[in-house]
């Protein structure tokens, strides 16, 4: 099996020194995503026992069919999109081209299902 190698950026003198730099870049970001959605999932939960007939009313004017639907066509552009960057690894144009023009396809779908729950709500 072939191992791809990245070049060395300037600003390291090894690979190995280049490769701490981006572990501990990504424990960074995940630590700064912990902390947003951490804090967005609290005020979520205090507001929500803070109100809870505000929240019994707007889940009741849900529409499950479109978000359920969005809710796939989200997870589905998620995967033709990881599909187009195994074809970019694998070097398959062809299909990368694909997967990409899918994924766009999946992305308008998704804006025009958001447009017509906002133009019923307004």
């Amino acid at each position: 099996m072939s191992e791809t190698r990245a070049a060395l950026a300037p600003q390291f003198d090894d690979a190995e020194q280049q490769q701490e730099a981006s572990s501990l870049g990504m424990w960074i970001f995940l630590a700064t995503e912990i902390m947003f959605f951490g804090g967005l999932f609290t005020g979520y939960a205090v507001y929500r026992s803070a109100y809870p007939a505000a929240f019994a009313d707007a889940s009741r004017r849900l529409d499950m069919v479109l978000g359920g639907t969005n809710t796939a066509v989200l997870l589905s552009s998620s995967l033709t999109m990881a599909l187009a960057v195994h074809s970019s690894q694998k070097g398959n144009s062809r299909k990368l081209v694909g997967f990409l023009l899918f994924t766009m396809l999946l992305g308008s779908v998704f804006l025009g299902i958001k447009f017509f729950e906002y133009f019923q709500k307004f």
